[in-house]
């Protein structure tokens, strides 16, 4: 079988990339081929040469207007003649126009979020962003939803739209072997470097809606106690300017440091330096419907994981995980302070649930039970 997968944009901006290039490799060992449609970038190449083997056939696009990327990646299409087409996110400008195919691959839509949700969609933008996810479950044959939340909501869109029958599949991220096990270049310089420190670490946007102040105020709160504990801020983001002035403020220069986007070469530097992992979340539908994907990075390094009982954390961790509430950072305060002081056990989640290997396994056999009832309701009419 053929399978082509679809993608919008840079990675280092835009992350719904993450799925073609962690599933490629495993599919490949499957039996299927596999081929990768991206936006020509220097990171996407990067990240691309760095997942996946020669064998996964990559055609670069140049950026364009929505039509221009609609019309090349119909063309491209057309050119690979897939059995699967796997859109990694679904938009105006990330699709194809159906009736310009000279071939019938069966469509397929990852959902990873829920853009009618997030607050900053408001008006005409929400009502779009509604319209497009309303027309995803009309335009696939398929849909990958990487929440439990987002399950529910396509399963009872789909009963909306008389499509009770469209195949919904449970997916979320994963972690990839390869970047895991990818060298460890920086780590004895960070061994060094933060000797006797206790090491924590967000890797994500910089604003407020993400917990970087919870973070932050719950740092101001550790302070007073604990000056060897470092909080390490990888990425950027809107607020980080005024985050800086918050720590600059508080005298927390010594234990915040700011270190923009990380490069994936040094990611397993970093998570084996560190001694905790961040990663807040709100009572909102939109993080009741995100996948936090950089949760799945951490798992296999078999540290704790700072998070909050919300949607899929819970589906990870269950009642065993750490958890705070992102609008108390007293709440933040005492996970850490009790990392610092050595009383917090070990965490015990089966990584191996969560790699690209177990999710393409399960793809596999997704697509091949949907056939197989495709077959049988044929044969019965």
């Amino acid at each position: 079988m053929k399978i082509c997968f679809i993608t919008l944009g840079d990675i280092k901006f835009i992350a719904t990339m993450k799925r073609a290039i962690g599933m490629a490799g495993p599919l490949l060992s499957l039996g299927w081929e596999v081929s990768i449609i991206a936006q020509d970038s220097e990171e996407n190449r990067k990240r691309i040469a760095m997942e996946c083997s020669e064998a996964v056939k990559v055609y670069y696009y140049q950026p364009g207007s929505a039509g221009e990327e609609v019309k090349v990646k119909t063309d491209l299409v057309n050119q690979i003649a897939p059995d699967y087409v796997l859109f990694c996110s679904f938009s105006f400008r990330n699709r194809i126009s159906k009736s310009k195919l000279n071939v019938k691959p069966k469509i397929l839509i990852e959902h990873s979020e829920l853009p009618s949700g997030i607050p900053d969609n408001k008006g005409i933008r929400k009502l779009a962003m509604l319209a497009l996810e309303y027309w995803s479950v009309l335009y696939a044959d398929g849909l990958l939803c990487a929440s439990k939340y987002l399950c529910n909501v396509y399963t009872k869109r789909a009963a909306q739209l008389f499509r009770k029958q469209l195949p919904v599949l449970y997916s979320p991220y994963a972690f990839n072997n390869d970047v895991i096990a990818s060298p460890r270049i920086r780590l004895k310089e960070l061994q060094d470097a933060y000797a006797g420190k206790t090491m924590l670490i967000y890797m994500g946007t910089l604003t407020r809606n993400y917990g970087l102040f919870t973070m932050l105020q719950a740092m101001e709160m550790v302070s007073k106690e604990r000056s060897d504990v470092v909080l390490m801020l990888l990425g950027q983001g809107r607020h980080m300017a005024e985050a800086k002035a918050f720590v600059k403020e508080k005298q927390l220069d010594a234990q915040v440091e700011f270190l923009g986007y990380a490069p994936e070469e040094d990611l397993s530097s970093w998570f084996t330096a560190a001694d905790a992992f961040i990663s807040p979340l709100n009572d909102t539908v939109q993080d009741w419907a995100r996948c936090p994907s950089k949760i799945y990075m951490y798992l296999p390094f078999e540290k704790p994981v700072f998070t909050c009982a919300i949607g899929e954390p819970l589906e990870i961790f269950g009642q065993q995980g750490y958890y705070f509430n992102n609008n108390a950072p007293a709440s933040l305060a005492v996970l850490i302070s009790k990392l610092a002081n050595g009383r917090l056990a070990p965490a015990t989640v089966n990584s191996e649930a969560h790699s690209w290997e177990r999710r393409a396994v399960d793809f596999t056999a997704w697509i091949n039970s949907n056939d197989a009832v495709k077959v049988l309701r044929i044969a019965n009419l």
